[in-house]
């Protein structure tokens, strides 16, 4: 199954990608070198669907959105971590939607994003159903605290945030980000 994906799809910001069935991706307009090509921001379901990072304060992004959602039922907004290149839409698609906002609460509020407030908190096992499978949140604290990574074992895909990067690591910095359990959550991912 994993030969069928297009997971190596080029990123051009607002132009959704098909990465596998029921999964695109489009990659917001924020290129830097804490965000590489763009924040990507994932929509995982047909007409059932979770909007998964939702990305940087983008009017485009968030346009790009919500015409690629068309005219499907969002069930959540849900985020990996809530620094503002993840989660900043979040509050705004979510009214638009009319879903829930789904993600775990920092421990320390330095470089979260303070709009963010989970309507749904996620945590180990927290599960989002999807008509494409269903989505399981995996806690991996480290590059953040709230860091979760979400797991769609239907198609074996893992959905990492920032917690693992194309070519570069991530930053891990104190107090929020905890080097410790960021090697932790590694062998668990690793695990899986």
């Amino acid at each position: 199954m994993m030969d069928a994906l297009a997971l190596d799809a080029p990123c051009a910001a607002g132009l959704p990608v098909t990465l596998a069935p029921g999964v695109r991706r489009l990659t917001a307009p924020n290129p830097g070198p804490m965000t590489g090509t763009g924040t990507n921001t994932y929509l995982v379901g047909e007409r059932e669907l979770v909007v998964l990072d939702p990305g940087p304060p983008s009017e485009a992004h968030r346009a790009a959105i919500v015409a690629a959602v068309g005219g499907a039922r969002v069930v959540a907004v849900a985020v990996t971590h809530t620094h503002r290149d993840h989660s900043s839409l979040a509050t705004p698609l979510a009214r638009h939607f009319g879903a829930p906002r789904v993600g775990a609460q920092p421990r320390h509020g330095e470089w979260h994003d303070p709009g963010f407030v989970a309507d749904r908190l996620a945590g180990e096992g927290t599960v989002l159903a999807t008509d494409a499978g269903e989505l399981v949140a995996v806690a991996t604290p480290g590059h953040a605290s709230n860091h979760l990574c979400w797991r769609q074992p239907g198609l074996g895909l893992l959905y990492t945030g920032d917690h693992v990067l194309g070519a570069v690591s991530p930053v891990i910095a104190p107090p929020d980000g905890d080097m410790g359990e960021y090697l932790e959550s590694l062998a668990r991912l690793r695990a899986l």
